[in-house]
Formats: C-alpha cells, sequence, structure tokens
C-alpha cells in the first residue's frame, strides 16, 4: 500500500524512552535521532506533506521529483566550486568532520532497513528533508559539537514540525546548559529557534540550484540571520579550555 494511503503511525513511548537515553549516553548517536522521530511523528509527516501541496514551490518540488542526494554526493563538482559557494562549504565541513551525504542514507537503512520507494509524497519527502540535514548546518552556520546539533534542530523545527527536534533541542539545551554551566547555551538554542520561524521555508526551495551560489548572498535572501549568540557561546566556551569547532562559513578552519 502506498505510504499516502496508509494511516498515521501510533506513538510509541517506550521506543522514544529508550532513545533518549542512548541519546543522553552518547549524543552523536544519529541512529537514535532516526528512532526517536519514528517513535513520536504521529501524524507530522501527513500535515509536513500538506504544507508542500498547499504550498506553490512545495508543489514545484512534488511535481520535480529532484533527487537532493545525487546534487549532494557529487563531490568532485563540489570539491571544484568557488571557496564562499554554499555547496564548497558543504563539502568541506563534510570532509573536516569525515561525514558523507551517503552516510545518512546508510544510517537511515541500518535503522529501518531498505525503505522501496512507492511513488508517494511522503516517501519523497522524506528522502527530501533526511538528505538535507547537514546542508541546514552549513544554510544556518551551526557546527556538529552538541550545542551546535541542538540549535540546527531547534532551527529545522519550524520548517519541518519534526516533533523529535524539538524534544532534543529542549532537553539538549537544559542538559549542556548544566554540563558547561553556561546560561549562554539555553539563549543559543532559543535564537536558533527564532531564526528558524523567519527564515525562508527551506524544505520547499530547490536547494540544489542554491549549490553554487555565495552562502552570504543565499543567506541574506532566504532571512537566515548570523546566529550570534551561538557564536558568542563558542568564544566563551574556548575562554574557558573548551575545545569546539568553527562553525561552517565562518572563514576558520
Amino acid at each position: 500500500m502506498s505510504l499516502d494511503l496508509q494511516p498515521p503511525t501510533p506513538i510509541r513511548p517506550l521506543m522514544a524512552l529508550k532513545a533518549l537515553v542512548a541519546l543522553r549516553d552518547n549524543p552523536q548517536d544519529t541512529k537514535q535521532v532516526f528512532l526517536l522521530g519514528e517513535a513520536i511523528k504521529g501524524r507530522s509527516p501527513q500535515a509536513l506533506r500538506e504544507r508542500f501541496r498547499q504550498s506553490p514551490l512545495g508543489r514545484e518540488r512534488l511535481a520535480e521529483r529532484r533527487s537532493l542526494l545525487d546534487a549532494l554526493t557529487r563531490t568532485e563538482w563540489l570539491a571544484q566550486l568557488p571557496d564562499d559557494t554554499v555547496g564548497r562549504i558543504y563539502h568541506e565541513f563534510l570532509a573536516e568532520q569525515g561525514l558523507s551525504a551517503q552516510g545518512l542514507v546508510e544510517i537511515s537503512k541500518a535503522s529501518f532497513g531498505a525503505v522501496p520507494d512507492d511513488g508517494s509524497d511522503l516517501h519523497y519527502i522524506a528522502q527530501r528533508l533526511r538528505d538535507m540535514h547537514d546542508l541546514f548546518h552549513v544554510l544556518a552556520g551551526y557546527g556538529r559539537d552538541e550545542v551546535g546539533e541542538a540549535c540546527v534542530l531547534a532551527f529545522s523545527y519550524p520548517h519541518q514540525r519534526t516533533r523529535s527536534f524539538a524534544v532534543i533541542a529542549s532537553l539538549g539545551a537544559l542538559v549542556l546548559a548544566r554540563r558547561f554551566r553556561h546560561p549562554g547555551v539555553i539563549g543559543a538554542v532559543i535564537e536558533a529557534y527564532r531564526r528558524g520561524k523567519r527564515a525562508s521555508w527551506l524544505p520547499g526551495l530547490p536547494l540544489e540550484t542554491l549549490l553554487a551560489r555565495p552562502l552570504a548572498e543565499v543567506r541574506r535572501e532566504l532571512n537566515i540571520e548570523s546566529p550570534s549568540k551561538y557564536l558568542d557561546l563558542l568564544q566563551s566556551l574556548r575562554s574557558r579550555g573548551h575545545e569546539v569547532p568553527h562553525p561552517p562559513g565562518s572563514g576558520k578552519a
């Protein structure tokens, strides 16, 4: 049966709790993010599908069925783009972190198995959202440090309404504020949510066409403001001796 014809998935609190505990023990365990999202998604995917169908840009994406993954795995092309472009910064961000666009696909398959393309809107949207996660890091300016991960989920929530993003970002802000003994963590995560809310709706955009354009220009056009509280927090943490990486697009290695 097509995913578009299936009823929403029931909430599974036990599965969600196990994933949260695993994330607490290892915040870098991306598999648990997928599992938590599956456990508490409810009818969120159906709501997002309706947003795609009701938006002119969303309808364009559904009609085109263009693969974002195909563009993001053109590593040689991305590496040859000018230094200040979205695609080049994305490519270098992944290389520095030892990641790849295909890696998220493999983690998803390991969590749920290979889900065949049934031609449904829900399947297409789910794959596109999966593939754009690291691109959101670049567009929003958040690194893969623990605070950066919480912030990028908070930034993404207004765009995707993925419940697990709100849960992880909120709990992460509280846990990290206690760990670092720094109230700026909570302010950075709240700022991330507000920045995401003010920005253009990114899932409906033809993100493939942005890769060859300067990142600063794209951010201005899409009303993606500077993550000032996050950048101030990183500077403060470094002054306290914490090793935190520079975020993508910051101009620093």
